[in-house]
This record gives C-alpha cells, structure tokens and sequence, in this order.
C-alpha cells in the first residue's frame, strides 16, 4: 500500500488544487485527476479507506453460529461470521500459510478450511489443524490464525475498520441516531440484493447521488413526475448528509422521500413501505461496483415486488447513463467544472471530506 513518503510531487499538487476552506459560491470541484489518475486511486485506499468506518452488510445475513459472509475492499478480502458464542467476528479473509483465500460468498459451516492445503480455522478465527505441516515453531505461540478486523454494528448493519487507528464508532455515530430514528429500519425485512457494474470512478456515483436532486427533472422523469422537487431539502451532518423531498403519495413512494449518505460510500433510501441501501466500491479508478439491498415493511405480493424493482431498475439504468457520460468528461482533458451553489452542497461536503482524508494522510 502506498507511503505518505511515497507520494509524486504531482499527486500533492493535485490534492492542492481543491481548498476546503473556500465557500461554494467561490469553489470549484476536484480536478479530473481526482476520478481519472490511479494514484489517487491507491492514495484513497491508504487515507479514506483506512481511516472510516465501512459498512459491509447486515446483522441478519449471521443470524446462527457458523453463518458467514465475505467480500472485499479496495483488494482488502474480509471474512464476518459469528461464532459458537454468538459474536460478531470479522477476519482478513487471507490463510496464514500462503495467503490463499479462505472462504467464498457466504454459507454456514462448523469450522473454515483454506482449499489450497486444507489448514483449518474455527469460529474464532484460530488455527485448529495444519495438516502433514510438519514441525512449525510458530505454532508453540497459539498466535497463529486469521488476523482479525475491528468490527462493528450500526442499526441493522455490519461495520469493519481497515485502519490503524479506528476511532469509537459510538461516538462517530452518535450524530446519526436521529436519523436512523427517521429512517424508521426496525420493522423492514429484507427482499434481495442487485449487484451493478459501473465503467466509472467510484465518485462519479457519489457525486450523482449528492447534487440536491438537481439532476432528476433531466435524468428521471418518471420518478420527477411523482416528486416535489420545489420542496426538496438537504441538510449538512458531521459525517453524513440527509436529503429530503415530498412525495406524492405513490404506492412505492409515500409521502416523503429520504436520502441519507455517509462518508465515504453509503447510502440508505427510505420512501413509502421501501428502503434500499447503495454500498459503492472502488475497483480500480474508472469502475467500481453499486450494491444495492433492499427491505420493504410487512408483507409483500409477488407482483408488487417486481413491480418495484423494475421502476427502481429503470431509475438505475437512467443513472448509468448518466454517470458514463460524466467519465467520459472527466477523461476528456478539458474539464474545469463549477458547482451549482444552490442544490450542490451535500456534493461539496463530500469533496471536502475527501480533501481532508487526502491532507491528513500526507501530513502523517
């Protein structure tokens, strides 16, 4: 992983280029190199994504011991069961002898067993069995096993920490228990997960989700058709942001509509008897993936069910098209760029988030 001490004079000029302490009305976004150069790509993986809290899934995919799911991270594999105790526990998904990765997709099983030589792994994450592995004077320490990672919990939500230094999430979050009071999570369950592959900068989905729903009367006139977009309404919280709009009664949609985002790459939606969350993860610097669950209160017919997901499907295909355009732009070599002051600063906020990660890191 890159190096304070490793980073290119032009790397810092470019992170120079955006000033966090200039009001928007004055401001102008990140340079294209933010979303374009792969040593911010790399830069981001040793700030942004080591230094907050990253949501990773839900309480209710580890409902038993032995249930597990895995994933990964800026290439950082991680693997969150819950073990015969009944705690939450997460590992680097990474096998102490070679390095093989230990488990797939998500299961329930009584102990992990790496494919490659078959050393085995309990719940907790100590080495059980090694074997035909001979004499190995590590093994005397009891130490050896999968390395864990700081866990978690928000709501219904599983939290991992990549860094050295993971600040007490009760307290990072403490700021967002009224939301989550507003977003009312307790009585959903739920439904199904679409995965969405994105030929963009991770950002660029950002950014779209952040413009104060400027975008929708262009992008998405269906759904604008159902909004009070005069109405709409973004409010500013120390690690997040909530914007708001009414609806006009719709069965999918309700009466309100509420978009809250969390640094660096989260999202929940929450409109009529519906909450889906949006996970954003970067790949490389021009794609990432857009996970998307979602819940629904009570009950739910067939027939409404793919009703939803097919609007909310078609909302994201307006969406896609609309965030390829912008990466084309950004590679193009002539983008400057400007903010709308009005409805843009959730985005802003963001971007001077992002500033303050890239500023932090160097200075280490």
């Amino acid at each position: 992983m890159i190096r304070s001490k490793d980073l290119s004079d032009t790397l810092r000029s470019e992170i120079g280029r955006f000033d966090v302490d200039i009001p928007i009305s004055a401001a102008t976004p990140p340079p294209a190199s933010w979303y374009t150069d792969s040593e911010f790509h790399e830069l981001e993986k040793a700030s942004t994504f080591s230094s907050h809290w990253l949501f990773v899934g839900r309480i209710d995919q580890l409902a038993r011991p032995g249930q597990y799911f895995t994933g990964s991270i800026h290439k950082r594999p991680y693997l969150v069961t819950r073990d015969q105790a009944g705690e939450l526990r997460a590992f680097y998904n990474v096998c102490a002898h070679h390095g093989t990765r230990v488990a797939d997709g998500c299961g329930e099983v009584e102990h992990f067993t790496c494919p490659y030589h078959g050393w085995e792994y309990d719940l907790g994450g100590g080495l059980k069995r090694a074997p035909l592995a001979g004499k190995v004077d590590q093994f005397k320490s009891g130490k050896v096993g999968l390395q864990p990672i700081p866990l978690s919990t928000w709501g219904p939500f599983i939290l991992l920490h990549f860094g050295e230094r993971a600040q007490d999430p009760v307290e990072q979050f403490a700021a967002l228990s009224k939301e989550s009071e507003l977003m009312d999570m307790d009585a959903l369950r739920f439904v199904t997960r679409r995965v969405f592959a994105l030929d963009c900068n991770w950002k660029v989905f950002v950014d779209n989700y952040l413009d104060g729903g400027y975008h929708v009367p262009h992008m998405h006139a269906e759904l604008n058709a159902n909004l009070e977009f005069a109405e709409y309404e973004t409010r500013l919280g120390d690690i997040y942001s909530m914007q708001s709009c009414p609806a006009k009664g719709s069965q999918r949609l309700g009466d309100l509509g509420r978009f809250l985002w969390i640094h660096p790459n989260f999202m929940i939606n929450r409109y009529g008897p519906w909450m889906d969350t949006n996970l954003v993860l970067p790949v490389n610097e021009k794609s990432c993936l857009v996970i998307f669950d979602y819940f629904h209160v009570g009950g739910l017919a067939a027939e409404d069910e793919t009703a939803a997901l097919a609007e909310s499907a078609r909302v994201q295909a307006e969406d896609t098209e609309i965030v390829l355009r912008v990466q084309e732009g950004l590679e193009s070599g002539v983008y400057s760029g400007l903010y709308a002051s009005r409805l843009e600063t959730s985005m802003h906020q963001f971007h001077r988030m992002l500033a303050s990660d890239f500023r932090a890191f160097v200075e280490e």
